[in-house]
């Protein structure tokens, strides 16, 4: 059964990191459904969650001890890190002519997947968020993945980004009413998905911050790293149940 609309509540999930310092809580997600005309997404929203005004975040990244994944998986079959191209069948969307870098002009699209440090929309000035150098497709216009590459050695790390601001206040967790530093939206269409369809994203790196400061430039360096398993919702509304009661019925008639 195809489902032809859903519903989903907020859903969020907390991680244990390793060094974690008591002023950062950890990396968590806030689920939603899109719908945009005939169109169905599943979005996750992924965050750094802290409790102190001037705790920032300065970058995501991947190492050689610790690589760097964005990357979904469809009934248990996972994307590649390095994949250019979806492997799964799962592949991000993208709005028409933008890359994983903010763009003004998708604003106001509330499925669009684009990469971030803070700010929770895109009409924030974009140059103030690079791809790092193995954020293989960071620019490219309609990447359906995060393809993360290797350094000078050859080794894979996998993808990451930073900003060029690192004072900036949508760097600052006290900046949100939720002291939540947005790292990233991810969006994965579901309008042809099967309810028996089981949906993931791994998101594993690196972050770096400072923490317990009292000033925007103030707190102590931490870099802790995470690998956490994010699970996408999407069920049938009850407008789905009642056709399909209609059609059980419809079913004992006929018999």
């Amino acid at each position: 059964m195809k489902i032809s609309n859903y519903v989903v509540g907020s859903i969020t999930l907390a991680i244990t990191v390793a060094g974690t310092n008591a002023a950062f809580l950890g990396i968590t997600s806030t689920n939603y459904q899109v719908v945009d005309g005939s169109h169905q997404y599943s979005v996750m929203d992924i965050y750094a969650d802290f409790n102190g005004a001037y705790d920032k975040l300065v970058n995501y990244y991947g190492t050689t001890t610790h690589t760097g994944f964005v990357r979904t998986s469809l009934n248990g079959v996972l994307n590649t890190g390095s994949a250019l191209v979806p492997t799964n069948g799962a592949l991000f969307a993208q709005a028409s002519g933008t890359s994983w870098m903010p763009l003004a002009s998708a604003a106001s699209n509330a499925w669009d997947s684009f990469v971030t440090i803070g700010a929770r929309t895109q009409d924030y000035p974009a140059s103030i968020i690079t791809g790092d150098p193995n954020f293989l497709n960071g620019t490219t216009v309609g990447a359906s993945t995060i393809a993360g590459g290797s350094n000078g050695a050859n080794i894979y790390q996998g993808a990451g980004w930073y900003t060029a601001a690192p004072l900036d206040i949508h760097d600052l967790a006290g900046t949100y009413a939720d002291k939540r530093i947005m790292l990233g939206r991810f969006s994965v269409e579901t309008t042809n998905m099967l309810t028996t369809d089981v949906l993931t994203m791994q998101f594993k790196g690196n972050v770096s911050m400072k923490v317990n400061g009292t000033s925007a430039g103030s707190g102590t360096i931490a870099q802790p790293f995470f690998d956490q398993t994010f699970t996408y919702g999407f069920v049938p509304a009850p407008g789905a149940f009642a056709l399909l009661g209609l059609a059980g019925l419809m079913g004992r008639r006929r018999r």
